[in-house]
């Protein structure tokens, strides 16, 4: 619950910081609704999209909005991709150790 308070909280600071740089302000953010971020996750990649079609530089926050949108959504299906990565991580370096 802890992680997933954290990679909420880091989602509404991104998700302001995009909205204060792009031309096109996002609706208001429901952190809890599973329907409303990935429609939210949709938009984000329809605008990058876009962005490169018209040969423009996405924001740098679109990734990062984007990063955090996918990680508050496996962490609301009990999936933490951190501590997973982090497990495989260790277990390749005792791997490599023997």
């Amino acid at each position: 619950m802890k992680r997933l308070k954290e990679a909420q909280a880091a989602l509404t600071f991104i998700y302001t910081e995009y909205n204060k740089v792009t031309d096109n302000p996002l609706a208001d953010l429901d952190i809890n609704d599973e329907a409303a971020l990935k429609k939210l996750l949709n938009t984000v990649m329809n605008r990058e999209s876009i962005a490169h079609m018209q040969h423009k530089k996405a924001l740098k926050e679109s990734s990062e909005l984007r990063s955090c949108i996918a990680d508050v959504l496996l962490l609301l299906d009990d999936c933490d991709i951190k501590a997973i990565k982090a497990k495989m991580k260790k277990s390749t370096a005792l791997a490599e150790e023997e």
